[in-house]
C-alpha cells in the first residue's frame, strides 16, 4: 500500500530562484505577493509588535519580508519548503513542510510573533498549521496572517460566473498552489480553536487586478458591493488579520 503524500505545488517558486527580482522586490529580493502587500503588512506589524521582537517568517520565499523586518529593527528567523529561493545570508533559515508538524524545528523559539503571509491557502489543513504556530509562540505572542479575500465583491462575482473564486481557478491551483480558499468566518473559527483571539482585521488592495479587463465582472462586482454588508475595510483583494495567543486555552479550544 502506497503512503499518500501532502499536496505541495512549488515548481513556480523553485523556478523563481534563478529569475531576476524585477520591479516587485525589496533590497533586490523578489516578492511573491501583490505589489505593496509587504509594505502594508510591515505597517500593521509595527503597530502591534514591538521592535526588537523575535519574529518567525513562514513561507519566506526569497527572504524579502524577512529582510524588511530586520531593517525595521526586528530579529528575524525565516522558513520555507523551497530552500534555493532564500537569499539573505545574515538571517537564520530552517526548511519546513508546513503541512506536517514543524514547531519543534525552530530551536531558537519560541517567538514573539509569526508572519504567515500568503501561505495558508497553500496548505491542506489550516487548523493543524495554526496549532503548530500556537506552539511556536510565547504566550501573548501574535500571528500576522494574510490570504486571498474570497469574500470581496470581485471574488464573489467570479464565483457566480465560473464557480471559482479569484486566485482559486484551476490554473491558480496547478501553478500557484492555491488549494484551500478560506472565508474570514472559517479563519476566525480556526484561530479560536487553535488558541488565538483576533485583535485586528483588515484588507489590502481596493481594485482586484484579476477582473480589470472584464467590464461585465466589474459591473457585477459593483452590484454586489451595493447590496453587500461587508465592512469597507474588508473589501480588499487580500484579507489580513492579527491574532494573539491566549494565555489560557479552555477545554475544547486547543
Amino acid at each position: 500500500m502506497t503512503e499518500s503524500k501532502s499536496t505541495i505545488i512549488v515548481d513556480q517558486y523553485r523556478d523563481a530562484a534563478t529569475a531576476k527580482a524585477g520591479v516587485n522586490s525589496y533590497a533586490g529580493l523578489r516578492i511573491h505577493a501583490l505589489p505593496g502587500l509587504h509594505d502594508f503588512l510591515a505597517g500593521v506589524i509595527t503597530q502591534h509588535v514591538a521592535r526588537g521582537s523575535h519574529l518567525l517568517d513562514l513561507a519566506a520565499g526569497s527572504g524579502a519580508m524577512s529582510k524588511r523586518l530586520m531593517d525595521l529593527g526586528y530579529v528575524a528567523h525565516a522558513s520555507d519548503y523551497v530552500t534555493e529561493n532564500f537569499r539573505p545570508a545574515d538571517i537564520p533559515f530552517t526548511r519546513a513542510n508546513l503541512n506536517e508538524d514543524f514547531s519543534h524545528l525552530f530551536t531558537d523559539g519560541p517567538f514573539q510573533a509569526i508572519v504567515a503571509s500568503e501561505i495558508i491557502e497553500h496548505l491542506e489543513n489550516p487548523r493543524h498549521f495554526l496549532r503548530e504556530c500556537h506552539k511556536a509562540l510565547f504566550e501573548g505572542g501574535h500571528i500576522i496572517l494574510s490570504t486571498p479575500n474570497i469574500q470581496n465583491s470581485a471574488s464573489i462575482a467570479s464565483f457566480i460566473r465560473s464557480g471559482t473564486f479569484l486566485w482559486f481557478s484551476d490554473l491558480d491551483y496547478s501553478v500557484q498552489g492555491h488549494i484551500t480558499p478560506l472565508t474570514s468566518w472559517q479563519i476566525g473559527h480556526c484561530l479560536k480553536e487553535a488558541g488565538f483571539s483576533i485583535v485586528w482585521t483588515g484588507s489590502f488592495g481596493s481594485r482586484p487586478s484579476k477582473i480589470s479587463g472584464s467590464p461585465r465582472l466589474k459591473l457585477l462586482a459593483k452590484l454586489i458591493d451595493a447590496v453587500s454588508g461587508t465592512p469597507i475595510g474588508l473589501k480588499g483583494e487580500i484579507y489580513v488579520c492579527i491574532a494573539r495567543k491566549r494565555s489560557i486555552v479552555t477545554q475544547g479550544e486547543s
